[in-house]
């Protein structure tokens, strides 16, 4: 899932910074900013919220936590 402008960039990362530019963003909103598959943005979404940096917001969109731990996500 890396976008085309920004190569060797970790999918967490490119989710997370679309995040911090627009949120709350929906799946498709993600997918379509990112260049990827919607079902592998949501996996993502996914890890990213067990991991405690996004949460998943009314409507099943997604924004940054506010309570997010400090480091940023291991690269993949």
């Amino acid at each position: 899932m890396r976008s085309k402008n920004t190569p060797g960039r970790s999918p967490h990362r490119e989710i997370l910074a679309v995040l911090a530019e627009s949120q709350p963003a929906t799946i498709s909103e993600l997918a379509a900013s990112l260049d990827a598959h919607p079902i592998t943005i949501e996996r993502h979404c996914y890890d990213l919220q067990q991991d405690g940096y996004v949460r998943q917001c009314i409507g099943g969109t997604f924004a940054l936590d506010e309570n997010a731990r400090c480091e940023s996500p291991a690269a993949d």
